[in-house]
Parts: structure tokens; sequence; C-alpha cells
């Protein structure tokens, strides 16, 4: 199983959101009125990121819709120069792109169409988990298609090996580096590779912000999901306060660290790691990869939920998804743009969706269908429940940055204590903020 292909996965899968309230730019006025499909006529550009979302979107999504609105002509890209292209006034009508930082940014650009301006949005986010809606700014910027969510996954084969209960997962911190310890003095593999009780995506923390998504969860768990790493209002940082316990996540991140190897050059599906905190629920077609023989879940690979400081401590978990945005154009593409969005919304597209690139529903009526309430996703579903959305503020992804730089020094490198990194982080992380007002 090669590293690119986790790592292309999880580009895919990676990032999030939270509504954030306050004040800026606005929308032009899109009133649409209820349309028929067939009088719309025109060329639009759905842009996704690259891989598995446009082969899946190209054969299954755009025939259906052709066969709705036959007048509109669909043409899919890549999100490889999204930036650019937005510079050069070249945006794309919809954009499929992370949660969190991008619909704030592109929305203080004021480059994103409100959807609130849209007579029947009422109606779409009527059928959307709450959870997931929210205010950028004055409006609504994104449309949230689909989630996912990290959990803990663990090889049953080397737990019974080194005389744990494969029944019994890890449920505090403690418990984790004891198990993590135990794995990692059985004897080396037939092929002579050693074998560890944890692993982390080291390689991730020069990828950008987005990793942080990552290892928060651990950090989250701490402190019951109760602090991120700003305030609400996105205005000063909150990881410093002692009761973030974010001098604790540093600590066992190195005392973890111990127990693994320096890369994810040989992942968990190589079969000789014991226990990854970081599994995303898009990840399972990995498992059908894994070496020697598929992995399967329930029978050789265990899945659990983030492991907390105490037993009865509430287990939290990130979360990710594509969030859907329509940029500002003309007020017939828009429309189009809208009407795009509302098919992929719908229940048996969305769920096909889901079922296609590995992804959660955030329409409440799919969370009953009986898919998602099998032994394989049921548990993935039920951690979004207590899951907790990256913050989306502009500022994020460089605060993000810090906090990764900060783990290479404390974790990796070991130059800084807990104690020293957590100041440090706070102190650059204000620097950015204070630029910002």
């Amino acid at each position: 199983m090669k590293f690119k292909k986790i790592c292309s996965l999880f580009l895919v899968t990676s990032l999030l959101t939270v509504s954030i309230a306050g004040c800026g730019s606005k929308s032009s006025s899109n009133a649409a009125k209820k349309v028929d499909p067939k009088t719309l006529k025109g060329d639009i550009e759905l842009m996704l990121p690259a891989g598995d979302y446009i082969d899946y979107v190209k054969k299954s999504i755009l025939p259906n819709f052709k066969k709705q609105y036959p007048n509109i002509k669909v043409t899919v890209t890549d999100d490889k120069n999204i930036d650019t292209r937005i510079a050069a006034g070249d945006a794309p009508t919809l954009y499929a792109g992370t949660w969190g930082a991008p619909p704030m940014k592109y929305a203080k650009m004021d480059k994103l169409v409100n959807f609130d301006d849209f007579k029947d949005y009422s109606t779409l986010a009527k059928r959307i988990d709450s959870k997931y809606l929210g205010k950028v700014l004055d409006g609504t910027y994104y449309v949230p298609m689909n989630a996912n969510t990290q959990m803990m996954i663990y090889n049953k084969e080397l737990f019974k090996e080194a005389g744990l209960d494969p029944e019994k997962p890890p449920v505090t911190l403690e418990e984790y580096l004891t198990y993590a310890k135990k794995i990692s003095e059985l004897p080396k593999r037939k092929d002579g590779s050693k074998t560890y009780g944890n692993i982390f995506w080291n390689e991730g923390l020069t990828f950008g912000g987005w990793y942080w998504t990552a290892l928060a969860q651990e950090y989250y768990s701490m402190n019951g999901g109760k602090y991120q790493l700003l305030n609400k209002m996105g205005t000063d940082v909150v990881f410093d306060k002692p009761e973030a316990n974010m001098d604790k996540f540093f600590k066992f991140s190195q005392d973890a660290q111990k127990f693994a190897p320096p890369t994810m050059e040989k992942p968990f599906f190589g079969r000789n790691i014991g226990m990854w905190t970081q599994f995303g629920y898009g990840w399972k077609a990995n498992l059908k990869q894994a070496a020697g023989t598929p992995m399967v879940i329930g029978k050789d690979v265990g899945v659990a939920p983030i492991p907390v400081l105490k037993t009865g401590d509430k287990s939290v978990s990130t979360i990710d998804g594509r969030a859907l945005m329509i940029f500002k154009s003309d007020k017939n593409k828009e429309t189009m743009g809208f009407e795009l969005v509302k098919f992929l919304m719908q229940d048996k597209e969305n769920l096909e969706t889901c079922k296609a690139l590995g992804q959660l529903p955030t329409l409440k009526t799919l969370a009953s269908d009986p898919y998602f309430q099998t032994a394989e996703n049921k548990p993935f579903l039920d951690q979004l429940k207590t899951g907790l959305p990256n913050e989306g503020f502009a500022e994020s992804d460089g605060i993000q940055n810090i906090m990764l730089q900060t783990y290479e020094k404390v974790v990796i490198k070991k130059t800084l204590t807990p104690e020293q990194g957590v100041k440090e982080a706070a102190t650059k992380s204000r620097k950015i903020l204070s630029t910002a007002k």
C-alpha cells in the first residue's frame, strides 16, 4: 500500500468549518424564482478536488443532471489553481472546496454568492442537519455537501499477540500508552520489520495548516471539546489557557511518538502497526489494499473513539467534508449553479455520492439510511454527534501552521518543552491576529 494513495485520500477528505458570526461584505442580490429546468440555458463550471471526485461526478452525476437540465452544459475542472484563477477574475461557477477557512476567505474577498438570496434555499437548509449549517460573516456562503470524521483503528491480531483483549481497546490516554508500549515490544516480523504500538503522519507537518485537523482530536478530547485554537469571535487564542490542556497534548504526543516510526513510510495497512488515531471514514478503501489480504473492520480491525484523559470524559473527534460555494458572476450562471447544488443535495444523488466517495451524510434523512447503520459505518456516524468542526476564521490556516511548527519542535525535535511550546505558539499566533485587525 503506497503512501501516495493515503496522501491523496487524506487530501480529499481533510479539513473543516464552523459557523462564524460577524460583519462583512454583502453579496449580490440573487432572489431566484422557481424555474423550469428546461428554460435554463448556458455553460457553467464545477471545480472539484482531483481524483475520485472528478471521475465519479463525470460518470454518475452529470448524465442524470443532463436529463433534468438538458440545456445546461457543465464543465468539470480540478482545484489545483483555484486561488490563481480567482485573482485573475476567472473563478468557477461552483466549487466543492473544504470546510473551514475557504468560505470565510472567499466571502471576505466578496467573491461568493449568499445562498440566503436564493428564494428556495430555506427549503434546502431545512433538510440539512443544523450542526453543519451556519453563518460566515453576514451570510450563508456554503452548503455542506458531505461530512467525514476520524476515529482510532487498531490491529486485533497484534493486540492478541501482545496479550491485550482485542475487544477492549484503550479508553484513556494512559491506557493507550500502555498498549502502545506492549505492542512495540513484540518481536520483528518475518520480513525483519519492527512492530510499532502506534503511528503518526509526521510528513503532514509540512503539508500546511490543514494537517492540524488530524492532530486536533486528541487535544479536543483532552478538554471535552470546550477549547479549540481561537475564541468564538476569532479575536484571540484560547489554547494557552491551563484548562485547554495543550501542554498535556504535547506531552502525550511526545510519549506516544516513542512507540511510533518516524514517518508513515510503512502505514497501518502494512500490518505492523498496533493503533492509529487518525483514521478517516473515507479511507476504508485502503483496508482492501492491506498487505497480504484485505483488512476487515470487525474481524481483524477494530474501531474505537479517540482516547480521553480519564474514563467518562467525552471523546471528541474532528469533522471535515466538502463545502459547495457559488462564485459571483451573472445571475443566470448563479441560478444554474444553485440548481446543480440542489441536484447534488437530493437524497438519492447524495446517498450514492457518499457511498462512492466514502463520505458521511449531512442530510437528516440519510442519517437513518440502512447503509449507515451497519457495524462498519455506524461508529463513524455516531462519532459525528460529538465531533467538532474546525475553525473557519481567515487567520485559522496561519495559526494552524504555527501549531504544526511548534509540534515539530516539541514532539519530534524536542527543542522545546510542552510548556515552552504553548507559550511560543501563543505569542506567534497573537502577532498574526494583531496584524489582521
